[in-house]
């Protein structure tokens, strides 16, 4: 809903960019509003979870990860990057980078990793 928000609201009434032909820089900025306003949403997250469900609980600080949980998640970054190289006959931050200027890289991968805080 965020990124409807963003779209449809924002770029076209305040902005006025034209949705369906978005130039890069129209992209960039696009970018840029979507990382302050997911930041924005993340914070009061927290804070609701923390004021209202006392979330994160402070555990013990001798808590450790067992080998087997990470061994599972070994295997399940390992079989998501094959995934990934197999749909995009390349690793997909090779195939991303390729005909963007680093600006526009930079952008959309800060994209990427407010939008997997919220996933």
């Amino acid at each position: 809903m965020l990124e409807y928000l963003s779209i449809f609201v924002i770029e076209v009434i305040f902005l006025h960019v034209d949705i369906q032909n978005y130039t890069t820089n129209q992209r960039n900025v696009h970018c840029i509003i979507m990382v302050f306003m997911w930041a924005f949403f993340i914070g009061v997250l927290l804070l609701f979870s923390r004021k209202y469900y006392y979330f994160p609980a402070r555990g013990n600080k001798r808590d450790k990860i067992s080998l087997k949980n990470w061994i599972v998640t070994l295997a399940c970054f390992i079989g998501c990057k094959i995934i990934t190289f197999i749909d995009w006959h390349t690793l997909k931050l090779i195939g991303e980078a390729q005909g963007k200027t680093v600006l526009q890289f930079c952008v959309q991968y800060l994209y990427y990793i407010f939008e997997g805080m919220l996933v």
